[in-house]
């Protein structure tokens, strides 16, 4: 019986297999399978069709200047442990080379087709405002069947979804590509190249997949298949484009080896009336000049799109109404990608502080049960964190670098400390609050600012006045503790509680500034400084004016020119991050520079 299982097996695989080797794509077979499986996504893709032809009446109505639109990449490297350039890590010169052909098939760099006005970058900002190259390197060997087989269509290799979720980034902000090391057990050779489901398909699955030897022109790719062509294939899928040779478009059936009954071109096939219907090609020529049996005529320029399954030498155009259906993707069912931050330099305006404290609280809260207290939520102006028991975030907390639990004050101003104790209702929370006014990295009894006994669920608050000789222009760090035990002073190690440091940022107020030692700046006016939507500038100047607006680290968030110095010139910060930015404003003679916080 056991030796019968095996045969059968082996049976299966052979079929499979085989089946694969004359669909070099698996996105009609995984569509198909989903949409099986997700009846709900099948009547959502009729959905998303009706609203897609929409949009194409409604830019040939409108015909408007064309957007370069430029879709968000992050790239997952899912390899076997191997160090990076070596094996299935690929290295980052072999995918920045899959990119650029990518890119120039879409920019039709060869003039065979048409320029589809689109173009893919790798992400410079993480779902979490932190930079990134937009390549992500995942060692999947502990993936069940991964190691053996790569990831699974039907029968051999790591599931899907769990191999995916290994690295998977918010699909409407990015779109995601695994670089895998075989499909189905192919070992990086012939059968399934790649695949991609079409727009509307859930965040579980949504994204390409493809072998990392079909990818660039370098590195493990393979001779026969290192044209880019089945990336640009692939990328098509993602952007609603079917197969030439599609019988039926609604996404519900693999691609038949019949003729489709192509009297509305527009709503049968590939919904593409440019692209002759025909039956799906295995061979590897180029049959230009062939009779296509679907037609009566010769094949023509669909055994050269992208789209078709001709070898690649043959692969080299996409047709206008390809590039409409594209486009009308991205300003439909994808357009969130186009609005995403993901190609925006990350902006950091709160740093984090360099230099600990003189000392750091150690709770004596390791897993005592519940009867904890805790920092449930912390305000300080602006400032906000939600936080929680000692038993559950740890007995230190630093939230220094945490930009919205950071305030930025004035000297001389006060400002309203708020606090919410945690932990069980019937007992009694001290709780202490200082600030490091002098910047000395230590807590004095002189900045204690916070001294009371609070019930857990009651926030307790009072006002807090900024000494006028705290140290302006930085970061400085505030402690809160929270303890069942009285405490004695910063450095107390609460027994069942903890501690949390934060940051407050003391700046003065600077509207008007002058250069000193040159006459070329003239009464600058920077207002509204704090500021959350527009910056004016107004100053006088003989000279033509750049400015730049940098981050606290340096970085470069905005550049532009001022033009007329005699006019009020905007600057919009509307999509700044809260925090402190430095604006530079400089000509051949001279330079300026002032702080400004986005409130």
């Amino acid at each position: 019986m056991k030796k019968l299982k095996l045969v059968l097996c082996a049976l299966l695989i052979t079929v499979f297999t085989k089946a694969q080797n004359t669909q070099k794509c698996g996105t009609d077979f995984i569509n198909s399978n989903y949409f099986n499986n997700h009846p709900d996504k099948k009547v959502n893709r009729q959905k998303i069709e009706k609203n897609l032809q929409k949009i194409i009446q409604r830019n040939y109505t409108l015909k408007g200047p064309e957007q370069l639109y430029t879709i968000p990449l992050v790239i997952h490297v899912l390899h076997l442990g191997e160090d990076e350039g070596e094996g299935n890590n690929i290295s980052d010169a072999q995918i920045l080379s899959g990119i650029t052909q990518l890119n120039e098939a879409y920019s039709n760099t060869n003039n065979e087709g048409i320029d589809m006005n689109i173009q893919f970058e790798l992400a410079k900002q993480t779902p979490n405002g932190e930079s990134t190259n937009g390549i992500l390197r995942v060692n999947a060997s502990n993936v069940s069947g991964y190691a053996e087989d790569g990831i699974a269509l039907q029968l051999l290799g790591a599931d899907e979804v769990e191999l995916k979720n290994t690295s998977k980034w918010d699909n409407n902000s990015y779109y995601n590509i695994w670089i895998v090391s075989e499909i189905e057990g192919n070992n990086g050779g012939f059968g399934t190249q790649g695949f991609a489901y079409f727009p509307g398909a859930s965040a579980t699955y949504d994204g390409t997949v493809i072998m990392n030897t079909c990818w660039g022109n370098i590195g493990t790719v393979n001779d026969w298949n290192n044209q880019g062509t089945t990336l640009v294939h692939e990328l098509g899928h993602s952007l609603d484009l079917y197969h030439t040779f599609h019988v039926q478009g609604d996404g519900s059936d693999t691609t038949a080896a019949g003729c489709v009954n192509n009297v509305s071109c527009s709503t049968q096939g590939d919904f593409c009336c440019d692209t002759d219907p025909h039956k799906a090609s295995s061979s590897n020529s180029c049959k230009i000049n062939e009779i296509n049996e679907c037609t009566g005529s010769i094949y023509g320029n669909v055994v050269r799109n992208f789209m078709d399954y001709s070898k690649q030498e043959c692969q080299e155009m996409f047709t206008a109404d390809q590039k409409d259906r594209m486009r009308a993707t991205l300003e439909g069912s994808r357009s969130l990608l186009l609005t995403s931050k993901a190609l925006k330099e990350p902006i950091v305006p709160c740093e984090t502080i360099k230099q600990s404290a003189i000392c750091t609280p150690i709770t004596g809260a390791d897993g005592l049960s519940a009867h904890y207290a805790g920092i449930g939520e912390y305000r300080f102006f602006d400032a906000f964190n939600i936080s929680s028991f000692a038993d559950t975030d740890g007995g230190y907390l630093n939230e220094t670098n945490n930009c919205a639990a950071t305030a930025f004050v004035n000297p001389d101003s006060t400002y309203k400390f708020k606090i919410l104790a945690k932990g069980s209702v019937e007992n009694t929370n001290y709780v202490k609050a200082w600030i490091d006014y002098n910047d000395d990295n230590s807590f004095s009894a002189l900045e204690e600012i916070y001294d009371n006994e609070i019930k857990a669920g009651i926030y307790d608050s009072i006002s807090v006045t900024i000494p006028d000789d705290t140290e302006i222009n930085k970061f400085l760090k505030i402690r809160v503790l929270v303890d069942l035990n009285p405490i004695s002073d910063a450095c107390h190690d609460p027994q069942y509680g903890q501690a949390e440091d934060y940051s407050i940022y003391v700046y003065t107020m600077n509207e008007i500034t002058s250069i000193r030692n040159t006459n070329n700046h003239k009464n600058i006016i920077i207002r509204p400084n704090p500021v959350s939507k527009t910056l004016n500038i107004q100053f006088e100047s003989d000279e033509k004016n750049n400015y730049h607006v940098l981050d606290l680290q340096g970085r470069v968030v905005q550049i532009g020119e001022l033009k007329n110095s005699n006019s009020t010139h905007q600057i919009d910060v509307s999509n700044y991050k809260k925090g402190v930015y430095i604006l530079s404003i400089k000509n051949s003679k001279s330079s300026f520079n002032s702080n400004f916080v986005v409130k």
